[in-house]
């Protein structure tokens, strides 16, 4: 069994290595809480412990849960995880042109005949929207209808870029009453996650 003196040091390096991760000083978190910068100080030298309310108030302030508090490891704090989160959905995008560049390039090379080489970067929109949507869905749910939204629109400009027909361009009017059904999806899908959240 965990000795008392061995839970508050556990304790106060945790709320060390939380404060610190979140960028804070004491003085911030001590402004935050409504205490004394002194009571944060003997927080973290382990002297004292804070309540079992300011412990659960701290946790939600750094977005972290109750049990990352006590626990021997300390867990990525919110801010560390949206940043990773944001550098993978960066990496992702940035893979598909990348990919798109090597494609245009090797067109160039080896096909110098092809004329529309340059379409390798305009089929790179859906493509790397369609990943901007998944991460969404995943992640970043308030860019969600804007990613779809853009999706729909670059899906027929990337087919009116390649075929030249005369009358391809009427393929938007197409996406007018789609982008209107995602506006409403979306506005439904808002008002019922409402109501399921105030019962």
């Amino acid at each position: 069994m965990i000795k008392e003196n061995e839970f508050k040091t556990k304790v106060a390096k945790n709320l060390i290595y939380y404060r610190k991760a979140n960028n804070l000083t004491q003085s911030d978190l001590a402004q935050k809480l409504n205490y004394s910068d002194k009571a944060i100080s003997k927080w973290e030298r382990g002297e004292n412990l804070p309540d079992l309310y300011i412990l659960t108030t701290i946790s939600s302030l750094y977005g972290i849960t109750l049990n990352d508090l006590i626990s021997d490891t300390p867990a990525t704090p919110k801010e560390v995880k949206r940043k990773i989160r944001l550098l993978i959905t960066f990496l992702s995008v940035g893979l598909v042109w990348l990919i798109a560049t090597f494609v245009y390039i090797m067109m160039i090379i080896f096909f110098p005949e092809v004329s529309k080489a340059w379409l390798s970067f305009i089929y790179a929109i859906p493509i790397s929207l369609i990943v901007l949507v998944v991460f969404s869905s995943l992640w970043w749910k308030r860019l969600l209808i804007i990613s779809v939204s853009l999706l729909s629109w670059s899906i027929p400009l990337s087919i009116a870029l390649t075929f030249s027909f005369e009358r391809i361009w009427f393929l938007f009017i197409c996406v007018i009453p789609l982008q209107v059904l995602i506006i409403l999806w979306f506005r439904l899908k808002a008002n019922v996650n409402k109501k399921t959240n105030e019962f």
